[in-house]
């Protein structure tokens, strides 16, 4: 029997991705080339989750998904809309369910705090006015009902084996029957706060990763801000995995995958493409590696995208050098007059993948 079931089928890997705050995803290859559309239930070993095809779908005899908690809706465009109450201020509820009307979206437990006497929504996803007016103080849950507050804390006390322990105590994985209690918030061993999970499954196991921090006492914490004073660009030296939410043209809103990095949203970033000339439109919740040129915070890039295997591995489209006057060549496109004489292979600048 599969660990992983999406809407009824047998699933042989998945990966689903759990943050404090913020969406769940799920990444998931069938047994068989089931077509899925729209909203559908995972059943992820004792779990079940309900959630909304965002990309994939079935060819030459496989199928592979990239699913999304909810209804899909946060990632949305919605229009620009502006709120007034000067007397008694505009209520941070009606702000969101109004967002969550207006993208299919369900909501609960939100405060009846004010926001201010105005609201200014701006169009674009859904999701900037849940970060607007509750900055990572809002969540997915596996019911794909969004909820605001902190997740709550409890100590982990299963006796299944540690398969992974990093020195620090950051990272750990296990190998549970269940998943359980292994959720964000989750403490092993007196390690901090769970702040992001992931459950990995293959055909006869579950592995579940707990990313928490690592463990300081105050002299390595002193010693920390020593090294983070003597080279203030160190976090932006690495390499972190993020997800596309929003592509303008060729620049992508970005969120990062796992909380525990510390890094920030990031809007408007380019890419440096490993191909010369070649521009895409990518599927949303791709995920991308980001790096920092030189080291300098204000200058992040588009390196890499996702991997040949990932659901949302493929284009919308593809541009070769300004998408006009340039074709992309296809085994099945005709062969044309070229512009300065001879002949050429493809008639077609941007040419939809998959075809």
């Amino acid at each position: 029997m599969s660990l992983v079931t999406i809407g009824g089928h047998a699933a042989t890997r998945c990966r689903v991705t759990v943050a404090d705050w913020g969406l769940w995803w799920l990444d998931a290859n069938l047994q068989e080339p089931e077509e899925l559309r729209g909203r559908v239930t995972c059943q992820v070993a004792d779990k079940t989750l309900q959630g909304c095809v965002v990309s994939g779908g079935a060819y030459e005899g496989r199928a592979a998904y990239r699913i999304v908690g909810g209804a899909g809706g946060w990632g949305t465009d919605i229009p620009k809309q502006g709120y007034a109450n000067p007397s008694l201020g505009v209520q941070m509820a009606t702000v969101v369910k109004a967002a969550a009307s207006a993208c299919g979206e369900t909501v609960e437990g939100f405060p009846t705090s004010s926001v201010g006497p105005h609201f200014a929504r701006v169009a674009g996803p859904a999701s900037r006015v849940l970060n607007a007016v509750a900055p990572r103080g809002w969540h997915m849950g596996f019911d794909g009902v969004t909820r605001y507050g902190v997740r709550a804390t409890a100590s982990y006390t299963g006796t299944d084996p540690l398969t992974r322990v990093v020195p620090d105590g950051s990272i750990v994985e296990l190998s549970p029957e269940t998943i359980g209690g292994l959720v964000p918030g989750v403490t092993i061993n007196g390690s901090r706060p769970a702040s992001d999970v992931e459950y990995l499954i293959d055909p006869t196991r579950l592995t579940v990763r707990v990313y928490a921090g690592a463990r300081r006492s105050r002299r390595m914490a002193a010693y920390a801000r020593i090294v983070e004073a003597l080279f203030p660009d160190l976090r932006y030296r690495g390499t972190y995995e993020y997800r596309v939410v929003q592509q303008i043209g060729y620049r992508f809103d970005l969120q990062p995958v796992r909380s525990v990095t510390g890094m920030p949203d990031l809007q408007s970033v380019p890419v440096r493409p490993g191909m010369a000339g070649l521009k895409a439109n990518v599927q949303l919740g791709e995920l991308v590696l980001v790096t920092f040129a030189d080291n300098d915070p204000t200058r992040p890039q588009i390196v890499a995208h996702d991997a040949p295997d990932a659901p949302g591995y493929m284009p919308l489209f593809l541009d070769l050098g300004d998408g006009v006057t340039l074709g992309v060549a296809r085994m099945t496109d005709p062969v044309v007059a070229g512009p300065f004489g001879g002949t050429i292979v493809g008639a077609s600048a941007r040419v939809r993948a998959g075809l």
